[in-house]
């Protein structure tokens, strides 16, 4: 079958490689999409570590690695596996690591507890985003209340514009979309925003006179989170992976801030999916462009010339 393969910075191949095999606790699912985690492909594709490790990363990147949103259909399943059948539509819920194949290929075996049935309601392509989705919710939870709360997302890519949409789902009285891009603004207004700020405008003054009393910060920039830092009076929980430094002062101290935590759980999954049911999370229109695999570098180029929130990538 063939997969994605990073061999260095920015060279990138397709490459022939077997089929794996199936555990008894294993199904083998043929991928239909494996969309873009932008901030994971970017950084791998230019040479940079996520994480910022130093020595990371270490190429050639095990194939088909970073894929890990993907959505496919069952069609082996071990003689362990109960829940699950031939012909079940799934998504994944997590990474296999990055020291083992991604799923950025044809097929890949992933244990019964790591994938989930998805609803009929929700196509391959928006489905292949349930892993971004259900690690967004622990850090809503960690918000605490959020009924009639005035609400912000700082940074609104992909995980942005999914947890706007959940801070209304769950009863915030405003959910104001804060970045400096106006298409990523505009995009965020049609899936729920109550309001937009651009913070590379005067926009920002409209902060300073009603400060947001919950912020999820999805940038990964230290400017974005400045931003949140700056205006929220309340609970600030970090989603993004945050690089360089950013300025904490006696002013800052009010402020709950709440970095990475545990992981998402069962219930976490079964909020996405009771979301998806109710037409209350969109996350296909997050997936504006369609590739083969074969495409896979132009697709990443069009991330960093900020022309897609994200990219499926397709087995053709």
């Amino acid at each position: 079958m063939k997969a994605i393969q990073i061999m260095a910075p920015k060279t990138v191949k397709i490459v022939d490689v077997p089929v794996p095999p199936v555990a008894d606790n294993e199904v083998l699912v043929k991928v239909a999409f494996c969309v873009t985690c932008p901030h994971w492909d970017i950084t791998l594709f230019k040479g940079v570590d996520i994480f910022e490790r130093p020595g990371y990363p270490h190429y050639p990147i095990p194939w088909g690695y970073p894929g890990h949103e993907m959505s496919g259909d069952v069609v082996k399943a071990g003689s362990a596996v109960k829940g699950l059948k031939v012909g079940d539509r799934v998504a994944a819920l997590c990474t296999a690591g990055e020291t083992a194949p991604g799923f950025y290929c044809e097929y890949i075996n992933r244990p019964e507890d790591k994938v989930a049935r998805i609803p009929d309601e929700v196509s391959y392509v928006g489905a292949a985003s349930m892993e971004m989705a259900r690690f967004m919710v622990p850090y809503i939870r960690r918000l605490g209340c959020i009924v009639g709360k005035r609400t912000g997302v700082t940074g609104v890519g992909p995980a942005g514009l999914i947890a706007l949409q959940m801070l209304k789902a769950l009863g915030a009285a405003d959910v104001v979309a804060v970045d400096v891009n106006p298409a990523r603004l505009e995009l965020a207004m049609q899936l729920g925003a109550t309001d937009t700020v651009n913070s590379a405008t005067d926009e920002i003054n409209r902060l300073k006179e009603r400060p947001l009393q919950l912020t999820v910060d999805c940038s990964g920039i230290a400017a974005g989170l400045q931003v949140a830092l700056d205006h929220t009076r309340g609970t600030l929980s970090i989603f993004g992976v945050p690089h360089e430094n950013v300025t904490y002062t006696t002013r800052h101290w009010i402020t709950n801030i709440l970095g990475a935590g545990e992981g998402p759980t069962v219930e976490d999954t079964d909020f996405v999916l009771s979301l998806w049911r109710r037409k209350m999370l969109d996350t296909e229109t997050l997936v504006m462009v369609k590739l083969p695999f074969e495409r896979y570098v132009e697709g990443i180029e069009m991330l960093m010339a900020k022309k897609a929130v994200k990219i499926g990538f397709y087995p053709a």
